[in-house]
């Protein structure tokens, strides 16, 4: 009898190894910051033979999504008797599982860019959580559209909750948290979906004024490049290039590419009067801002996560002013401070997971209204707030 072993066989385990390797590298280092080579090396085989599994990073990534979901995704399939509650089990085992959390982050961020080679998937996987969550949420709603509805702030309220865990590790009780929410929709059911207005109005998005114009463009372009690339692949001379530009007076507007992500974080992406410590008044400005601000926004916060990112500090403190705006207006309604400091979590993880999903689907994604929806359990003091 032939051995066993042979080109496929030793194909596929080739390829394991690689999966294995990129693993530990993303925990440790974050996505980003990992090339091909280092996984290569990690792998014990060359850059070439590597480029003969995955052609780039973005493919080892979502295989390895796709390899975790295979291995924990437990959710009950179409037709299965099963209650919300099984998502607080499903929490559970996610953080069982070492890296899960910043893999499917980093994912979920990036492949909001349609160009993203995993964008496909996560469209499909969001579209079929949805569709189950709804399901299970219908015996709960008054209709099938509040049922849709609350799956989506369900799915938006998870993945900020995610986010969050990531950057106050020990602080976000993830499953707690999901319980809490289910067993407040099981007691009261799903709020009521607001009448259709016909969709969203068209707003004119603006971009921050920024003066002189090449400096304007340059930022603009950094931005642009961020919302599809992120940070590291974001090269000086390719940010120059779309802004019309030399690299020498792109130097001279940010002398290093630091520089450059430190203008667009304070003059782009955290304007004054949008965002900082009011998560409600940032969700509501979505759709006033041009797509590509709250792109790189978003990219920039999920791959972040990890603290050697430079933008890691800038993040962690807007998102700690967050936390704190949010719980200090909920704690002077009225409610104890332990129940302040959890809405509070809820509500900028719910602002956290909507900008998210605006990105996938802006069409269908009313940021105002799923908002709304998370208050009102609150007491009328703490929503007029």
């Amino acid at each position: 009898m032939g051995s066993s072993r042979g080109p496929y066989r030793t194909g596929r385990e080739r390829a394991v190894r690689i999966l294995d390797a990129a693993h530990v590298l993303f925990i440790e280092n974050g996505y980003r910051a990992t090339s091909l080579r280092d996984i290569a090396a990690a792998s014990g085989i060359s850059h070439p033979a590597l480029l003969r599994h995955f052609g780039s990073r973005e493919e080892i990534l979502t295989a390895l999504i796709e390899r975790l979901d295979g291995v924990h995704d437990d959710w009950p399939e179409e037709g299965a008797d099963a209650t919300p509650a099984a998502a607080a089990d499903i929490a559970r085992r996610n953080e069982t599982i070492p890296g899960w959390i910043g893999l499917f982050t980093a994912l979920l961020g990036e492949a909001t860019s349609p160009e993203h080679p995993g964008h496909a998937l996560m469209r499909r996987r969001r579209a079929a959580g949805m569709a189950l969550a709804t399901r299970l949420l219908l015996p709960y709603s008054a209709d099938e559209r509040s049922a849709s509805l609350e799956a989506l702030r369900f799915g938006a309220f998870w993945d900020g909750l995610q986010i969050l865990s990531l950057y106050f590790p020990g602080e976000i009780d993830i499953p707690g948290q999901i319980a809490a929410y289910e067993a407040e929709l099981e007691r009261g059911g799903t709020p009521e979906a607001p009448a259709e207005t016909g969709g969203q109005e068209d707003a004119e998005p603006t971009f921050p004024a920024i003066e002189p114009e090449s400096r304007r463009r340059a930022l603009e372009a950094a931005a642009r490049r961020y919302a599809r690339q992120g940070y590291h692949e974001a090269s000086m001379q390719s940010v120059a290039d779309d802004a019309g530009l030399t690299k020498a007076a792109l130097v001279h507007i940010a002398r290093t590419k630091r520089d450059l992500l430190d203008a667009v974080l304070t003059e782009v992406i955290d304007t004054p009067g949008q965002e900082g410590e009011d998560p409600a008044r940032w969700l509501y400005s979505l759709p006033q801002r041009p797509r590509w601000v709250t792109a790189a926004d978003v990219v920039l916060m999920c791959e972040a996560t990890v603290p050697a990112h430079p933008a890691h500090a800038f993040m962690t403190r807007r998102l700690s002013e967050a936390r704190r705006g949010a719980t200090s207006a909920l704690a002077a309604t009225g409610l104890p401070p332990a129940r302040a400091a959890s809405e509070a979590d809820r509500i900028v993880s719910i602002a956290l997971g909507v900008a998210v999903s605006w990105l996938y689907d802006p069409d269908h994604v009313d940021p105002r209204a799923l908002l709304d929806g998370a208050l009102a359990h609150l007491p009328t003091s703490a929503r007029s707030r």
